[in-house]
């Protein structure tokens, strides 16, 4: 009898945590959601759903193409990605994108990188696409004040340079592929002494690794 009551409770208890975690209030970036709980981003209780499919129109692969050289990216939709950060109070779920991309040259990969741990690009409005990359051509080395100043180390080395990337729809043209913007953003610079991201690594070669500012037009 004691085994039973116990298989009951067991049962109760999965049946209302399944519940828990597939009941979660779905609001939309953009919109007006109403009034929300202050704490609404780290409740776990929270989906922003892409209830518009504006995600969709970026799903697939892009390419930018200049003399002998390729830049494709593919871009492919994570539905309910759950946003946990314990550290500053973020749990919620939401679809968002995730990327990778490649590069070629003479009709040779270049190099290849992987899905990133998280996709990060997420829109308001279906025109615009706004998340993190990884430039995995550019790795920070360690930097110094000045050697009067006896600072030692102003940045250290190993990180990624980490810009911000916005993707942007372009007008359709008639009979012609559909196209995007990719643009880059360096955000977290000092702008000064040591920038981390004007390391001098990379004197005399672009700031970053891959193209920047380009139009890139959809692969069938």
């Amino acid at each position: 009898m004691k085994t039973i009551i116990y298989k009951i409770l067991l049962f109760n208890f999965s049946l209302t945590t399944f519940t828990m975690l597939n009941s979660q209030t779905i609001i939309v970036r953009g919109q007006n959601n109403g009034a929300l709980s202050e704490n609404f981003l780290s409740s776990g209780q929270y989906y922003y759903k892409d209830v518009n499919n504006f995600l969709n129109d970026f799903i697939g692969t892009w390419e930018y193409i200049k003399g002998s050289e390729k830049f494709q990216i593919t871009l492919v939709k994570s539905t309910k990605y759950h946003i946990i950060y314990n550290d500053v109070g973020l749990n919620f779920f939401e679809d968002r994108i995730n990327i990778k991309y490649k590069k070629s040259q003479n009709g040779n990969l270049i190099f290849e990188s992987p899905f990133f741990d998280e996709p990060s690009f997420i829109s308001e409005n279906g025109q615009k696409l706004q998340g993190s990359f990884v430039d995995y051509g550019r790795v920070t080395v360690p930097v110094n004040w000045p050697s009067f100043s006896n600072l030692g180390v102003l940045h250290q080395g190993g990180e990624y340079y980490r810009p911000t990337c916005i993707i942007e729809k372009m007008p359709n043209i008639p009979n012609e592929p559909q196209r995007i913007k990719f643009k880059l953003y360096l955000e977290n610079f000092t702008g000064g002494i040591g920038d981390p991201y004007k390391n001098p690594l990379y004197n005399g070669q672009p700031t970053l690794s891959i193209p920047n500012m380009v139009v890139m037009k959809k692969v069938p």
